[in-house]
């Protein structure tokens, strides 16, 4: 059974749920991923399965807790193509960007580290309860510097911020206002030496602005899942995982979306373009309709 509770929070009553210690909270050492950075703590407390390798193995993944549609299309197709590659997702169990990080990452069968403003026995927010089962339930770890039972202050976000900087390989910053937490782990991301890379965005959308100012500053634009899987080392062949493919076909799903990517098309469109036979076109359009990859509107497929 789990314990709820509620406190005043920033003049907002929130809502907290405490896990019951049929999963218990251990103590290991900091991650040698961390290297030779300073000011972190020599422990983490942790429920469920930390990774091993998160050197080489880990995405930390941010952004806007008012993640818009353009956001979780982005998140849509890395997470289509990081599918079964064996990384690790890093994120701070937040609404918007973060729970869709998650959520995505165990769709796609990666192994995914909730990292906590407070202590690992407490759903914050509440309303992620189900994700932190399965979390927990598919592999993952639920970490933080602080004791069971220890509630989220304001100061703890930041040093929360810094963990999953410090436990990640690549960073990828996805949607951010100027001053958020997301540059908050950014900055860390540089302090500690990570790959940084940032999603452009509208000029006049205030949750773009920081991911912009962060392009102006050296991170790497993100255009494409390429680049960071490269950047993690992926093989093409796990690259490809993913993908339909078939000795009838000169093309798969991976191919319609970046021809989607460019404009939208029609079936006939698609089937002279990639040269795939009718059949097999409807088939592999129904399964990528069914994933939520691309949408229909009056006969043209677009992606997401």
């Amino acid at each position: 059974m789990a314990r709820i509770a509620s406190v005043v929070f920033y003049s907002v009553r929130i809502i907290f749920v405490f896990m019951n210690n049929a999963v218990f909270t251990h103590q290991v050492g900091f991650p040698k991923c961390a290297g030779s950075v300073k000011g972190l703590p020599k422990e983490l407390h942790i429920r469920g399965i930390l990774p091993e390798n998160l050197d080489k193995l880990g995405i930390g993944i941010v952004g806007s807790r008012r993640i818009s549609p353009y956001g979780i299309r982005v998140l849509r197709e890395l997470f289509y193509f990081l599918k079964d590659t064996g990384l690790a997702v890093i994120s701070g169990f937040t609404v918007g960007t973060d729970s869709y990080a998650h959520e995505f990452a165990l769709s796609a069968g990666c192994t995914t580290v909730a990292v906590m403003p407070c202590g690992c026995d407490i759903i914050h927010p509440s309303s992620n309860k189900e994700l932190y089962k399965r979390i927990l339930g598919g592999g993952g770890a639920v970490v933080s510097e602080f004791e069971d039972g220890f509630m989220p202050q304001k100061w703890t976000y930041p040093k929360r911020n810094r963990i999953i900087a410090a436990l990640s390989k690549v960073v990828l910053v996805v949607e951010a206002s100027s001053k958020s937490g997301s540059m908050i782990t950014a900055d860390f991301a540089k302090k500690y030496g990570r790959k940084l890379f940032s999603v452009p965005g509208d000029i006049y959308t205030e949750r773009s602005s920081g991911t912009n100012k962060l392009l102006s500053g050296g991170a790497e634009v993100y255009l494409s899942p390429t680049r960071i899987l490269d950047e993690m080392g992926v093989t093409s062949t796990q690259k490809a995982s993913g993908s339909v493919r078939d000795s009838g076909s000169t093309a798969g799903e991976t191919d319609l979306l970046y021809i989607l990517k460019e404009k939208g098309m029609n079936f006939n469109e698609l089937g002279i373009k990639t040269g795939i036979s009718t059949g097999r076109l409807n088939e592999i359009l129904m399964k990528m309709l069914l994933k939520n990859l691309i949408f229909e509107k009056n006969g043209v497929y677009y992606v997401l």
